[in-house]
């Protein structure tokens, strides 16, 4: 199906967009006209209207007016929108009319003001047309969320240090990721280089910012492919130049277990105490013939050993990820590898749902797929959530992406104390947050909330040449 859409105006037009896609997954959208579906939006002045065609014939329509208001102008456009697609397609979207990627930022001024759950649920409803369901796990994770938050005073930040390269691009992933070719691994020492050459600039910036780091991330990719000597000479550079009582937390995505080995666990084990290392050993699913289809270059089994591995040098803080959906994935698939990862004991579970990324080789091949229905998904997504909390694991952090199947959510769960503390700092947008590296995006947060977003390269080359050479 071929739908098309316009406006007069590029006010909301971004919730124009997503609203529609969300109620036609898979669906060719593109801004113009002659679709076999075609929506419109005019506005003049405070007066809105929207309708919608089919072979040139109006098939649903609604006129209203904004107000002087353009956060509640944006929920009343988003409303109408959605009670016309609502009409067309006889669906209800789990969560409304959100399109951001951040759900619990609207619910932390509620969980704020003490605001009774009925209240805060019944308003969620009313305003965004989130489920009653939705909305009252959408605040028990900001609660968790707001509770983690606490730990940290104003002058906290974060620091990201970004190492975009893998061993092999997987079937989901739209990330700028460079596969380790023999030129990209040619380029990984200058890489290295470059990185320790921004790390010394952004530690003058900390300072006077007057920040202090609480979190760092070692992020990608999979940040081991640069090498254990190169990470080395990373901690050498973060242990001279921050002050580490400060420091929290420090996760490291290690990720594959194809680049998981003792010589690297011996290096994070020594850095474990000084840095409170979190390890990320993330298996996606525990279906090797999925692994295969995804594109990772190895079985459960090695995910097994590389826990054993990791607690073998005193990891006891590892996040597992694992996503739902999955190509030619059935319901037993993930039940099965949630009991799977549970059995490995993680100190933290991270539940993604698919996304169908407009850059991932998957959005070019996923006819050639079965996928899970929408409401397979949803009824997963809440088994999975009553499983975790039997096993003592608490929601704390949520964040949605374009493209989900069902426009569902992802969430991080963990047992209590084992919260990501960067996972819910990048949510709430509160604290700045430095970041190095090739595709690295910093963000700084001034008065009134406003945020400055600074963007690196994203392609390796570029990023040393204008590190080095500046």
């Amino acid at each position: 199906m071929r739908i098309t859409y316009y406006s007069n105006s590029q006010k909301f037009l971004y919730d124009f967009q997503h609203i529609i896609r969300a109620f036609y997954p898979g669906a060719e959208l593109s801004f113009g006209n002659s679709g076999d579906i075609h929506f419109e939006a005019h506005f003049d002045g405070f007066n809105v209207s929207i309708r919608a065609e089919r072979e040139n014939k109006e098939i649903a329509a609604k006129n209203f007016m904004l107000t002087d208001d353009d956060h509640e102008s944006k929920r009343i456009f988003g409303r109408n929108l959605y009670d016309i697609l609502k009409a067309l397609t006889g669906k209800e979207l789990p969560w409304g009319i959100l399109t951001g990627i951040r759900p619990t930022k609207i619910a932390y001024p509620l969980v704020e003001s003490n605001l009774p759950d009925k209240e805060a649920s019944d308003y969620l409803q009313k305003e965004y047309y989130i489920s009653k369901k939705k909305s009252y796990f959408l605040l028990e994770v900001a609660k968790n969320e707001t509770n983690v938050l606490k730990r940290v005073d104003s002058f906290a930040a974060c620091l990201y240090i970004g190492i975009p390269i893998c061993p092999s691009k997987c079937l989901y992933c739209s990330f700028s990721c460079h596969e380790l070719t023999k030129k990209i691994e040619s380029l990984i020492d200058l890489y290295a280089q470059a990185l320790l050459t921004e790390l010394e600039k952004t530690y003058k910036l900390i300072e006077e910012n007057k920040n202090k780091i609480v979190a760092i991330y070692f992020g990608g990719g999979s940040p081991a492919v640069i090498g254990v000597q190169n990470i080395k000479r990373i901690f050498e550079s973060l242990f001279a130049n921050l002050d580490v009582k400060d420091i929290r937390e420090t996760t490291f995505e290690a990720g594959r277990p194809d680049t998981i080995n003792r010589e690297l666990l011996e290096l994070l084990a020594f850095y474990k105490k000084d840095f409170n290392i979190r390890l990320c050993i993330n298996p996606q699913t525990s279906n090797d013939q999925t692994l295969k289809i995804i594109g990772r270059n190895h079985t459960f089994d090695d995910i097994k050993k590389a826990f054993e591995l990791a607690k073998e040098y005193g990891f006891e803080n590892i996040n597992s990820d694992m996503i739902l959906g999955l190509p030619n994935e059935k319901e037993e698939d993930f039940k099965k590898t949630i009991y799977d990862v549970l059995s490995l004991n993680p100190a933290s579970i991270t539940v993604h749902t698919l996304s169908i990324k407009r850059a991932s080789l998957l959005r070019f091949k996923w006819q050639d797929y079965w996928f899970m229905d929408e409401h397979t998904v949803n009824s997963l997504l809440d088994w999975a959530r009553t499983i975790l909390k039997e096993k003592g694991y608490i929601p704390y952090y949520m964040y949605r992406q374009k493209n989900m199947i069902g426009n569902f959510e992802n969430v991080g769960y963990s047992k209590r104390g084992f919260e990501g503390l960067y996972n819910v700092m990048i949510m709430q947008e509160k604290h700045n947050i430095y970041a190095c590296g090739a595709k690295a995006v910093s963000k700084f947060i001034f008065e009134n909330d406003r945020i400055e977003r600074v963007f690196n390269p994203a392609d390796i080359q570029i990023y040393i040449s204008r590190i080095l050479n500046d």
